[in-house]
């Protein structure tokens, strides 16, 4: 796949020699595509092709992104949206790309936005229980997923890991 979106993510990979070693293959991506009956955003495969198994940069904050997990994170962040009665909150068909606490703290994408979509992210928690701050916990992160993931490797550092 030609990168188009994550030139620094892939530059990063290569000066940090870890390339070869954590992207899935595209096959597996459009495996999940045909099993979910969607298509994922041009940037995400670029991600999921460069890192999808496995990103320090995000993983060190506490969510969790693995390509192995992303789609049963998916289902439960639906089903969280329904107990926490939030399920009118997101009304189009979304993807989570990083999760923390089983789901209720997300970090997603529309699928419908474009090759390069905004971030979103939603704190279920926060967002019920502190109702007077409902912004801190619902909206926009990034105004694409090239900006989440270089707002990740430029705040990373490996000494606190």
């Amino acid at each position: 796949m030609e990168i188009e979106y994550l030139n620094k993510l892939e530059e990063y990979l290569k000066q940090n020699n870890i390339l070869e070693k954590s992207g899935i293959p595209l096959s597996e991506i459009e495996k999940l595509e045909t099993l979910n009956n969607i298509t994922f955003p041009k940037a995400y495969k670029e991600y999921l092709t460069l890192t999808g198994k496995y990103f320090r940069p995000i993983s060190s904050t506490g969510l969790s992104s693995m390509f192995e997990f992303v789609n049963d994170k998916t289902k439960m962040a639906k089903a969280n949206l329904k107990e926490y009665g939030l399920e009118k909150l997101i009304t189009k068909d979304f993807w989570v790309i990083a999760e923390m606490d089983g789901s209720v703290f997300i970090h997603y994408i529309f699928l419908d936005e474009g090759d390069n979509p905004p971030v979103y992210t939603l704190d279920m928690e926060g967002y019920t229980e502190l109702s007077d701050m409902k912004d801190e916990f619902y909206g926009k992160t990034t105004n694409s997923f090239s900006d989440y993931v270089e707002v990740y490797i430029e705040n990373y550092d490996p000494n606190y890991d």
